[in-house]
C-alpha cells in the first residue's frame, strides 16, 4: 500500500493543470474527477439527474476480479438459446430493439471464440485487479473501511460435476494468479447455512468483497472530489463540439467550454458518441433488482447462482438480488415480470427466507459486445475521452479507468495499454 501511495505521488508532480469536464455522475465519472482533481486539475462533474442515483445506485454492489469473464464465452449461443426459450430465464430480448441490437449480437457470439474471450478476459482482469487497494487509496482507510466488506465471495451451483468450459475458467483463473477455493455442498453451508441444500458445489474467492452501499460509495468518492474543488452541474448534455483551443458542450442550461471532456455517461455516451461521428457498440442492457429490508444478515458475502445469472448482496438497507439482462430502449417502461422472476429466484437460493415489504428498481447497464469497457481518446479528437461501457462490472472497473483517464489527461504513457479498450 506504502509503495503504491507514493508511485501516485509521483505520478502527481508536475501535470499541467487543465479544465476537464466529466459527463456522468455515476462511480466512474466520480472516480475520474477524483483521480483528477488530485492531479490539480479543475474539474466539473455534469449530470443531469442526482449523482450517484442512476445505474450506479442499483448494481450488485460486489467486486471480484475472479468473476471477471466476459459474458460471451465459448458455447455462449446454445446457452443464450435456452435462457432466451425460457420464459422464467434471466434474458429477454424485446422484438422491437432487435434491428438495433442484432450487430452487437453477432459481435457479442463472436466473442464466443475462445481467443476473443480468453483476450477479453485479460483485459477485464487487468483492469479489476487493483479494484480493492485504489479504492482504499483514494477514499483513505477509515472511509474504505465504513463502505468496503472484503469478505470474499461466492458462486454456486445446484449441478454435481463442472463442465468442460468450468476447467477452462478455472486454468485461466489460475494463470492470471486468481486466488479460489472450491467446496462441496456441506462446505458451502458451513459458509452460508441459509442456502438452498439444492446447490452441491460453489468456489469461494478471499479477495473479493462488496460495499455495504453502492450510493455511500459514490457519495464518498464524490465527496472527497468536492473537497479538492470539484464542482457539479445539473444539466443534461446535448451535443459536443472540439474546437482548436477548447471543448464546448451545449446542454440544455447553455454552453460549457473546457479543454477536455471525459464522456463517462453510461448508455447516454452512444448518443454523445454519435454527435462526433462515432457508432459506439453499446447496448442497452437494462437489469433489475429487488432489495428486501432489514434482512441483510441471511447471507455474509455476495452470492452468485451461476446457473440462474443471478446475485444476492447483504446490504445496509437489505438484502438485494440482482439479475437479468432485458435488452429493450432504454426508455421503455419497467417489466414487473422480471422483478417477479427475482422474487422466485431469491426463494430457490434461499428458502427460509421471508418476502415481504420489497423495493424494485430498473437501470440500464451500458454493455459492450466483449463485456470490455471503452476507455481512451476519440480517434480524431483527442480532447474527447471515453470512460464507458463497464457493464454489469462498473465498481470493479472504475478505479483503474480513473487512473488511465488521468494518465491521457496528463499526456503519459497510461499504466495499461488502451489497446483493449479503444473506441470500437
Amino acid at each position: 500500500m506504502l509503495a503504491l501511495r507514493e508511485a501516485t505521488k509521483r505520478r502527481y508532480h508536475m501535470v499541467e493543470q487543465r479544465t476537464v469536464a466529466v459527463i456522468g455522475g455515476g462511480v466512474i465519472g466520480v472516480s475520474c474527477a477524483l483521480m483528477l482533481a488530485r492531479e490539480g486539475h479543475r474539474v466539473t462533474v455534469i449530470e443531469e439527474g442526482r449523482i450517484g442515483h442512476g445505474c450506479s445506485w442499483g448494481n450488485g454492489a460486489q467486486y471480484n476480479a475472479g468473476s471477471s469473464f466476459p459474458m460471451a464465452h465459448p458455447g455462449v449461443v446454445w446457452r443464450a438459446l435456452r435462457w432466451l426459450a425460457d420464459t422464467n430465464g434471466p434474458v429477454r430480448l424485446a422484438p422491437r430493439e432487435l434491428p438495433r441490437t442484432l450487430p452487437w449480437l453477432v459481435r457479442f457470439l463472436l466473442t464466443g471464440r475462445r481467443d476473443a474471450w480468453e483476450a477479453a478476459y485479460a483485459a477485464l482482469h487487468a483492469l479489476h485487479a487493483p479494484c480493492a487497494e485504489l479504492y482504499c487509496n483514494m477514499l483513505g482507510d477509515t472511509e474504505w473501511k465504513r463502505v468496503f466488506r472484503p469478505n470474499g465471495a461466492l458462486h454456486v451451483w445446484r449441478d454435481v460435476s463442472p463442465g468442460a468450459l468450468d476447467g477452462l475458467v478455472d486454468r485461466l483463473r489460475a494463470a492470471h494468479g486468481v486466488a479460489f477455493e472450491k467446496l462441496k455442498a456441506e462446505e458451502l453451508r458451513e459458509m452460508e447455512p441459509g442456502l438452498s441444500r439444492d446447490y452441491q458445489r460453489g468456489i469461494f474467492f478471499p479477495g473479493g468483497g462488496h460495499v455495504t452501499s453502492p450510493l455511500a460509495l459514490v457519495e464518498g468518492l464524490m465527496g472527497r472530489a468536492a473537497a479538492l474543488g470539484v464542482a457539479s452541474r445539473t444539466a443534461r448534455v446535448l451535443a459536443i463540439e472540439p474546437g482548436i483551443d477548447e471543448v464546448t458542450l451545449q446542454t440544455n442550461t447553455g454552453p460549457h467550454r473546457c479543454d477536455i471532456v471525459v464522456i463517462a455517461a453510461g448508455i447516454a455516451s452512444r448518443d454523445l458518441a454519435r454527435s462526433l461521428g462515432i457508432s459506439l457498440s453499446l447496448a442497452s442492457e437494462r437489469g433489475y433488482h429487488i432489495t428486501v429490508p432489514g434482512i441483510s444478515s441471511v447471507i455474509s458475502r455476495p452470492v452468485t447462482d451461476a446457473g440462474s445469472a443471478f446475485v444476492a448482496t447483504p446490504l445496509e438497507e437489505g438484502l438485494r438480488i440482482v439479475g437479468i439482462a432485458e435488452f429493450d430502449a432504454p426508455d421503455a417502461p419497467r417489466d414487473p415480470k422480471q422483478s417477479n422472476k427475482l422474487v422466485a429466484y431469491a426463494h430457490a437460493m434461499l428458502p427460509d427466507l421471508r418476502v415481504g415489504e420489497v423495493s424494485h428498481w430498473m437501470g440500464v447497464r451500458p454493455s459492450t459486445p466483449d463485456s470490455v469497457p471503452i476507455v481512451g481518446p476519440h480517434p480524431k479528437y483527442p480532447s474527447v475521452l471515453f470512460a464507458t461501457g463497464h457493464g454489469h462490472m462498473g465498481i470493479s472497473g472504475s478505479p483503474m479507468t480513473a487512473a488511465i483517464i488521468c494518465d491521457l489527461v496528463a499526456g503519459r504513457t497510461p499504466r495499461l495499454t488502451c489497446a483493449p479498450y479503444r473506441v470500437r
